[in-house]
């Protein structure tokens, strides 16, 4: 099956900083949800609490689903000081992954990808961090609770959350997004050894020529976002930036090696996608080979057939053959004794 198309909103003409939602979202309501935490108490609730951003101590996360409302996004921007092209890029969703570091705040985009079984294609949501000193900002282009276990985490007191600053939030809503890819994997994988099954189970069929052109559409696609968030999260574990405490690099190193095995596994399946796709053209190629050898073999039989017929078929007086009493039945009789040898010969030599 295709892709499926979706609309664009361009922004042609419109100076740096315009916040226009370009994305094809558009009938999906904003809602923010926020958060303040400490390693002794936990608050939430529906709705924009600036005033949680401003206390001394604790971490503060709004997490904003839906770009719909550019007037709320561009609010919180103005409160918490979020840099005018940063918020330009949360609102145009065709952005690559990336790191960019402002004064005081970190910016880090990423793209939130599943599989969708039905029209088999990878669908992507765009999803954008800011990191400051002790708040959190995090959008996401579906209204989805994409980050639900994060909140619970933090609500339960469970691991190290709690205990730690806004640049370990930061890296746990990356990470959580990255460990989302390992699921797409999966659905890649099972892909590919389902249509390696039927063609080696059951041959070719006109639907697996789609379904593997489909697929290699996918693994090129889930490629394009892995690379530039392979080098987005190098720099952000190599960043100087005081924003990230230096005993949080150990988790930001691990994240950047969950991108380069993910990688690495993706180049391993295109491989592997290449054979299958082998195999398919050896399978079409061996289904006409079989196919031109019945016609050979078919046409070989009806030669010498034609030939003897072509013989007597002749309009001449001095042919005895012609006038013997028997002769159409020896006639039809070494037909069919050269039919019998010839097809003794081929099965002889393994021709059928």
């Amino acid at each position: 099956m295709g892709k499926r198309k979706h609309k664009k909103i361009r922004k042609k003409g419109l100076s740096p900083g315009t916040l226009i939602y370009t994305g094809h979202r558009s009938e999906v309501t904003s809602s923010v949800r926020s958060v303040w935490y400490d390693d002794m108490q936990y608050h939430e609730k529906e709705g924009y609490a600036l005033e949680w951003s401003h206390r001394p101590t604790g971490v503060f996360w709004a997490d904003v689903r839906g770009l719909t409302d550019t007037a709320a996004i561009e609010r919180i921007g103005t409160d918490l000081q979020l840099h005018h092209l940063a918020l330009e890029d949360v609102l145009n969703t065709q952005q690559r992954s990336k790191l960019e570091e402002y004064d005081q705040i970190l910016f880090f985009i990423l793209h939130n990808l599943h599989v969708d079984i039905e029209n088999r294609e990878l669908v992507s949501e765009q999803i954008a961090v800011f990191i400051g000193e002790r708040f959190v900002i995090s959008f996401q282009e579906n209204p989805d609770d994409t980050f639900q276990p994060v909140r619970k985490r933090a609500e339960e007191g469970l691991g190290r959350l709690r205990k730690k600053d806004a640049d370990y939030l930061g890296y746990t809503l990356l990470d959580m997004v990255v460990d989302n890819y390992y699921l797409v994997l999966d659905d890649i994988e099972t892909a590919l050894n389902d249509l390696e099954s039927e063609l080696h189970s059951n041959g070719t069929h006109p639907d697996q020529k789609a379904r593997i052109f489909d697929l290699k559409r996918t693994i090129n696609q889930f490629r394009r976002h892995l690379v530039p968030l392979r080098d987005a999260a190098m720099r952000l574990y190599r960043s100087e930036s005081p924003l990230i405490n230096d005993a949080n690099r150990l988790y930001l190193r691990d994240l950047t090696d969950h991108v380069t095995q993910i990688l690495d596994s993706i180049d391993n399946y295109r491989e592997l996608l290449a054979g299958v796709e082998a195999l398919y053209q050896a399978e079409v190629s061996n289904r006409l080979n079989n196919v031109m050898r019945l016609l050979t073999i078919i046409s070989t039989i009806f030669i010498p057939l034609s030939f003897i017929a072509g013989v007597y078929g002749m309009n001449f007086d001095n042919m005895p053959e012609l006038h013997w009493k028997n002769g159409y039945f020896l006639v039809l009789g070494a037909m069919a004794v050269a039919i019998l040898a010839m097809l003794a010969y081929f099965r002889r030599n393994k021709w059928l």
